[in-house]
């Protein structure tokens, strides 16, 4: 139950950080404000369950 917090969390912050990324983005580039976002959202999912690994490990 633990991980599971722990990686919901991490989730959060981090997707939160890929819309504020995205909107950045959206404001030069707007065609590429899609991509950008779905990129770091896929990467923030993954990163944040590796994250998550190295918590538990300890």
């Amino acid at each position: 139950m633990k991980l599971l917090a722990i990686y919901t969390l991490l989730v959060i912050v981090g997707e939160s950080a890929a819309v504020g990324l995205g909107e950045l983005v959206e404001l030069t580039y707007p065609g590429a404000s899609l991509l950008s976002f779905l990129g770091l959202f896929f990467l923030m999912l993954w990163v944040a369950w590796r994250v998550t690994l190295l918590i538990a490990r300890e």
